[in-house]
């Protein structure tokens, strides 16, 4: 069988104990680049299983179609908004996903952002590496309330560790219920309410059609003119032009992203013109302890499903497969 693992921009799969395990039953190709979707298709070819990592490469009908011996997508993570899960199901192809995630990683990514914002670390040291004795004055995270736009996993943990340092929590979600949230500590209130008491608003909600674009200019006016906004979930649930907007008139305290509408983020961008926001690269997640867990348990994932002959955590199958009772 073949196996093409893609989107390895740091390079760190090829060589990883996970890969050289799958290789002792399947040919195993690694690319790191972002390709033309001609190369892209004549790289799968005769692929019986890929794994994609995260959701970099676009999986559309019009690339399912060019791929007939696709068995299944061995998907690191659990987001498929990257799939056409229509095309996958009508193509008979099955997706296994693979549980655990990142949820300390994102955390802590969390506060990386609140606290480097909030004691303006990375500004003070770049200027006293130049000499500078800053005289500046800084705001506690203590006695502040953040604002949760979402309770999942990650949201209930960045809850707990809001509340380790004094924070207030108040939380809202498009499905979030006030015993859900009554259930970590959190204060249940509307979205409008969330973003008008918040000294920091941290998005933790699922990219879907109902939180695309959540955010927008009318949400930015209601906030602190000191708030701070946090997103590491998907750029696509902020307006970008509003949010850049609102920084650039300082209608906000500042932002700290991992995530844009665009990604990689052309190296020409307003965000990196502004001196009111933290930018990284899609990195929250990326810690050594996560690309373990995802390349470790898609290896198993396809070894499940070819070898041993019993999928697991599969989470869409084609139609004549759910009729099986596969």
């Amino acid at each position: 069988m073949k196996t093409v693992i893609l989107d390895d921009w740091e390079g760190c799969m090829k060589e990883h104990p996970a890969v050289s395990r799958l290789r002792e039953f399947s040919e195993v190709s690694v690319y790191g680049d972002v390709p033309a979707f001609e190369t892209l298709v004549s790289r799968l070819q005769g692929a019986d299983a890929i794994i994609p990592l995260r959701e970099r490469t676009l999986i559309d009908r019009d690339l399912i179609a060019a791929l007939p011996d696709l068995k299944l997508i061995a998907q690191t993570g659990t987001g498929l908004a990257h799939v056409d899960k229509d095309a996958v199901d009508e193509a008979g192809i099955s997706i296994a996903t693979t549980p655990g995630g990142s949820t300390a990683a994102v955390t802590e990514m969390t506060f990386a952002f609140l606290l480097n914002l909030t004691k303006r670390i990375v500004e003070v040291d770049r200027r006293m590496s130049t000499g500078e004795w800053p005289a500046i004055v800084t705001s506690n995270l203590s006695g502040k309330t953040i604002g949760l736009i979402g309770l999942g996993k990650i949201g209930c943990a960045v809850a707990r560790m809001a509340q380790a340092f004094g924070m207030r929590v108040i939380a809202w979600g498009p499905r979030l219920t006030q015993e859900r949230a009554v259930q970590v500590g959190a204060e249940y209130v509307s979205l409008e309410s969330l973003l008008t008491q918040a000294d920091a608003v941290s998005i933790h909600v699922r990219l879907v059609p109902e939180t695309e674009g959540l955010l927008t200019t009318e949400h930015f006016e209601l906030m602190k003119p000191d708030a701070i906004l946090v997103n590491t979930s998907r750029g696509p649930i902020i307006d970008e032009a509003a949010l850049i907007d609102a920084l650039q008139r300082k209608k906000i305290g500042g932002a700290g992203l991992d995530v844009f509408c665009e990604e990689p983020l052309p190296q020409h961008n307003a965000f990196a013109a502004l001196d009111n926001v933290m930018i990284t690269p899609h990195m929250a997640w990326k810690t050594e302890e996560t690309f373990s867990r995802f390349l470790n348990g898609s290896v198993d994932n396809i070894h499940a499903f070819f070898v041993k002959g019993e999928p697991q955590n599969i989470v869409s199958i084609s139609p004549d497969k759910k009729k099986e009772g596969v």
